[in-house]
């Protein structure tokens, strides 16, 4: 896992702007600030989200096999026989817990690690992450954590019901659950009330909501055998193509049908991509650049 944290001054309650105007190995010469022990699967779950989504977007296996090793840690120490991610070592001795915000960070992790990686495990592992979630739900939106013996009830918050409501809708276009839908729209029904939606006006997340759940995301799905070096590099031009909204999958034919076969792909010799939209999906494309120049052409205006 990731620590979370660390102290900003050299010596707690110290000011340390004479420290951070030294360069690197005059800082060192003194001595790093204390970095935080604890282990949260919250943070944890941002860091392989971050790592998978760098090995995305630069192909970097090392980053990817960082991104791996951090989510087995998660699994292995923070997965709670409820279904639910612990928030620390130490959750069944907090009143305020479990919380929202790791389950939901680490379910974005594994979908961002299934889409890097193209293994199925890992789709699995994020739907997982999602079945503890209606323990949150409030009237309308989600809380950040289950009402404990605390006196003081958990409240919604903006940011993870953003978080919860894209999330929630993506995970429904890889993963075929429809009921993750009701999660994403009532998330959204949080959001959408004119106290919340204009308390912050420069909130751009409300809009993404809205505009991701009325529109199918990017569909890029390349079919060819795992171990096909084309197809591997089919992929990796599918992975490169910019945005956060976006389906990604890699099928093999041998694994079994994709975990949402919303749609019938072609038998051909040889590994392909397709392009899909809600309408229609692109004819075969069978080098990597083929994938950038088909969306080009297909984002061009009419002469």
């Amino acid at each position: 896992g990731y620590r979370a944290s660390q102290d900003a001054d050299l010596r707690p309650g110290e000011h340390s702007a004479e420290y951070f105007a030294l360069d690197d190995g005059g800082r060192r010469a003194l001595g790093v600030p204390r970095v935080a022990p604890q282990v949260y699967a919250r943070e944890t779950g941002a860091m392989i989200e971050g790592l998978a989504t760098l090995a995305e977007a630069t192909g970097d296996p090392s980053a990817l096999a960082a991104a791996r090793e951090a989510a087995h840690w998660a699994i292995r120490e923070r997965l709670r026989a409820d279904g639910h991610y612990a928030h620390d070592a130490h959750d069944a001795d907090d009143a305020a817990g479990p919380y929202l915000g790791d389950s939901l960070r680490m379910s974005r992790a594994f979908l961002a690690l299934y889409r890097a990686s193209g293994e199925r495990t890992w789709l699995q592992r994020a739907h997982e992450a999602m079945r503890p979630v209606e323990r949150f739900k409030l009237d309308l939106g989600y809380a950040t954590a289950v009402k404990g013996d605390t006196p003081i009830a958990p409240v919604a918050s903006v940011e993870e019901n953003i978080a919860l409501a894209r999330h929630a809708n993506l995970l429904m276009h890889y993963s075929g659950d429809t009921t993750l839908r009701a999660v994403a729209e009532h998330a959204l029904a949080y959001l959408a009330q004119s106290s919340v939606a204009l308390q912050t006006l420069t909130e751009p997340g409300i809009l993404l909501v809205d505009r991701e759940l009325a529109n199918a995301p990017l569909h890029l799905t390349v079919v060819g055998a795992r171990d096909d070096p084309h197809a591997a590099l089919l992929y990796r031009a599918a992975l490169a193509q910019p945005g956060y909204y976006k389906r990604v999958e890699w099928w093999d034919r041998a694994e079994g049908p994709l975990p949402h076969a919303d749609v019938e792909y072609p038998k051909l010799r040889k590994a392909a991509a397709f392009v899909c939209t809600e309408r229609q999906c692109s004819t075969p494309i069978f080098e990597p650049q083929g994938i950038a120049d088909f969306l080009t052409a297909a984002q061009a205006p009419p002469l």
